[in-house]
């Protein structure tokens, strides 16, 4: 029967404070009456640890020490095997977790505009915060098992199957091509924004100006400057401030994301540990300059290599200020405005370096501003989770070079991710293949 639990291959949507709502009864799924029981629903652990921790490591800014046999999630991902996941015996990577999400939000969007104990305002605003949700989650399924949005081709390349339904009888949809994906996200985002509030009880829950930055991230990967510059600009209107690295003395003493005023939207991974002692690559280390807080106060030196920190509480995948002030420089450098884009840049590089050391950065070039703006986007967001929706974007443009993967005892090239290779995109997991043969394939 392909259905949507075949799709998700035997996930289990128990396990959270709101389970009860979620078990079968002899007639059937029994759905959330209560404002709160929906509340329940967005408060889970399902639907905020929402970032698929996978997808750190298949970039450029990772070191892993997988030798070639290996044939896990990470070593797989690491070498840009196709076929991420081969296990057909248990839920798929990124795919399984995701499509619980959509299944969650998919029971709010559906349902909580006939909650009972509450008013039409507090159930519209449950309603766009399922919306938002599923939006998130969908755009980094597609940033996995799609090609990257090319305008050209849109149309015609796979996307992802658009689950409306919360029926676990129903057949799976059809995979929708890029263009409606994404076209259904930016119109369920854009219905969301004027039913969220301005404000949330806790950085985890979408506001207005969170939705907004979603979008801005969305438009970016499409190539739509001008709307990606407008939502960013539209976030950045949140009350925020951007964290002075010089008054912090270690890693641990930075706000824990939750509580972090830099943090917009707060998305936890699905795997607590990272980035936490992941291994930055030769690449992203020699990008750094002298007295970056970023590499002083985030790093440390272990015997094969500077690694990461962890955190003091769960790190943040979701929308911070910093990328949204970097998506504005971003879009300013590819207009031609070089000064607001070095006005960006230097905003948040003098919050990041040592302050005697700190020198504003200049650009005489159109190109060279776009370098620079990149160059810092890497740096400021390096194991944040954009890196390689960043990658897919820029190799469509022909930013991207070869990657190589390289054995640093013997210097022996194990692989290379070429410029316009097929393995940007990930295959659709074998469990799902299986259940659906009827499926598109990449």
């Amino acid at each position: 029967m392909k259905n949507i639990w075949m799709i998700i291959a035997l996930i289990t949507v128990g396990g959270s404070a709101c389970n009860k709502f979620l078990e079968v009864k002899p007639k059937g799924v029994v759905i959330p009456e209560k404002l709160s029981d929906f509340e329940g629903l967005l408060n889970s652990r399902t639907m905020i640890f929402t970032f698929p921790s996978t997808l750190l490591y298949c970039t450029d800014d990772y070191y892993g020490e997988y030798n070639e046999q290996e044939r896990n999630l990470q070593a797989n991902a690491y070498y840009w095997r196709r076929d991420i996941d081969q296990n057909e015996q248990t839920s798929p990577a990124i795919w399984g977790d995701g499509y619980k999400i959509v299944y969650y939000a998919n029971i709010i969007i559906n349902n909580v505009l006939k909650a009972t104990e509450s008013n039409e305002q507090q159930r519209r605003q449950i309603l766009a915060e399922g919306l938002a949700a599923r939006a998130e989650i969908y755009f980094t399924m597609l940033t996995a098992f799609a090609k990257a949005y090319n305008p050209a081709t849109a149309s015609a390349d796979p996307g992802l199957p658009l689950v409306t339904a919360t029926n676990v009888t129903e057949k799976i949809p059809q995979r929708s091509s890029v263009q409606a994906t994404l076209d259904s996200l930016v119109h369920d985002l854009q219905l969301a924004i004027p039913m969220l509030p301005e404000q949330s009880i806790n950085r985890y829950r979408c506001t207005k100006y969170a939705a907004s930055g979603m979008l801005s991230r969305i438009y970016l990967y499409m190539g739509n400057y001008a709307e990606a510059d407008r939502f960013a600009d539209s976030a950045l209107q949140a009350r925020h401030e951007l964290l002075d690295y010089n008054d912090y003395k270690n890693a641990l003493d930075l706000p824990e994301a939750d509580i972090n005023p830099e943090v917009l939207w707060q998305r936890s991974a699905d795997d607590y540990k990272v980035p936490g002692e992941m291994l930055y690559s030769d690449t992203l280390k020699t990008l750094f300059h002298e007295g970056d807080l970023r590499y002083s106060l985030l790093t440390f030196e272990m015997p094969d290599g500077i690694t990461r920190y962890g955190t003091s509480g769960f790190a943040n995948f979701g929308i911070t200020f910093p990328e949204l002030y970097l998506t504005r420089a971003e879009v300013a450098a590819r207009k031609g405005n070089i000064p607001a884009a070095m006005d960006f840049v230097n905003l948040l590089r003098k919050a990041r370096f040592e302050t005697d050391r700190y020198v504003p950065l200049t650009a005489v070039t159109q190109e060279e501003a776009l370098d620079i703006v990149l160059a810092e986007r890497r740096r400021e967001m390096a194991f944040s989770g954009q890196r390689w929706m960043d990658m897919k974007r820029l190799d469509r443009e022909g930013r991207m070079p070869a990657i190589k993967r390289v054995d640093r005892e013997t210097g022996a090239v194990i692989t290379i991710l070429e410029p316009n290779s097929s393995h940007y995109t990930f295959q659709i997991p074998a469990s799902v293949r299986r259940f659906n043969p009827d499926m598109a394939i990449n």
